[in-house]
């Protein structure tokens, strides 16, 4: 068994191959934004580091959002496309939760915060529990900052008290995450940024956990492959706004 797993959410796109035992073959592209022109070639080069030909993947696995709308659409569709022409199944994998395989602290919970501009983040709050199972503790969305970070807090008075960052959202809140630290109420509360090498979306960790999705069943027809951008895009809200105002008059 061979997937493909295809990561276009950020700025640097990725592709890893995993097989049935968990071994990785990855791929990173060195340019940023411009993932049209080189997802390909990539699935190229990742075939070749596996010894492996196109038809002897299983399954393609996307990456499917939130994150940049046009890197999404850019991953759902090319992986929509392979499927399509190889007959193969496709394994919609939520972006959020490959956090958890980036690497960290077990014992941590994980928030992945991605910068949604206007002071908003897509982010959710994520732990692995005793018996090696993802939970959510803060349901993966589009929030305010001060939002998330109170939900956040109410989940860590479960027990949890330690929390690593992850995701772009990091260079722009992470003052204010401190700030929110170290408040009186959140003092005991510790938390962690992710380093540089693991903090951003990852092919490898899309692949880990596409894996265990599809060892569930959790595979899906091409065409029921679908994005997950946790909100309208700018121009279709500011359509709807014009829209809506011209019904006004």
């Amino acid at each position: 068994m061979n997937i493909l797993a295809i990561e276009t959410t950020g700025a640097a796109a990725s592709v890893a191959v995993i097989d049935e035992t968990g071994h990785i073959f990855e791929e990173i592209s060195g340019e940023t934004l411009n993932h049209l022109q080189f997802l390909m070639p990539m699935v190229k080069k990742v075939l070749e580091k596996g010894k492996l030909q196109i038809n002897d993947l299983t399954a393609i696995a996307a990456s499917e959002g939130p994150g940049s709308f046009t890197g999404i659409r850019i991953g759902v569709s090319s992986a929509r496309a392979l499927a399509q022409a190889l007959q193969l199944e496709c394994i919609s994998v939520p972006t959020l939760k490959t956090f958890l395989y980036n690497g960290g602290n077990d014992e941590d919970i994980f928030c992945p915060i991605f910068d949604a501009r206007r002071n908003q983040v897509y982010g959710g709050a994520y732990k692995w529990s005793d018996d090696g199972f993802i939970e959510e503790a803060v349901a993966g969305k589009a929030y305010m900052l001060s939002e998330l970070l109170e939900l956040l807090r109410q989940a860590l008075e479960q027990g949890d008290r330690e929390v690593t960052f992850f995701g772009d959202g990091v260079e722009p809140f992470k003052a204010q995450i401190e700030e929110w630290q170290n408040t009186s109420l959140n003092s005991n509360i510790q938390i962690k940024f992710a380093d540089a090498e693991n903090r951003y979306q990852k092919a490898s960790s899309v692949a880990k956990l596409a894996l265990e999705m599809y060892k569930k069943g959790e595979a899906c027809p091409y065409n029921e492959l679908k994005p997950n951008y946790m909100r309208k895009a700018e121009a279709e809200r500011k359509l709807e706004e014009a829209q809506a105002a011209g019904a006004e008059r």
